[in-house]
């Protein structure tokens, strides 16, 4: 079973809990909560968002916690949602 990758973030004085769940079939589904929301609830990632998850699960691949595949999904996503370049 796999491992579910989380992480906190803040944003305009609000702090989510960010959690990706892989579905399977290729399929990750973004979730966020506040401490006011009773439920989960999905969101469309930022491209900084895709890159957070990338270097989340680098790090997990190389301690073994997170199968190669997934890696290699995760950075296919990454790729097709680039940072914006800046001016």
């Amino acid at each position: 079973m796999r491992k579910n990758i989380g992480w906190q973030e803040k944003q305009t004085d609000i702090k989510y809990q960010i959690r990706v769940i892989f579905d399977g079939g290729g399929r990750i589904r973004w979730c966020r909560i506040t401490n006011a929301m009773e439920r989960w609830e999905p969101f469309e990632p930022t491209p900084e968002h895709w890159q957070i998850l990338l270097e989340k699960a680098r790090a997990r691949y190389v301690r073994r916690q997170a199968p190669y595949k997934d890696l290699q999904l995760i950075e296919r996503r990454a790729a097709e949602n680039p940072l914006p370049s800046e001016p």
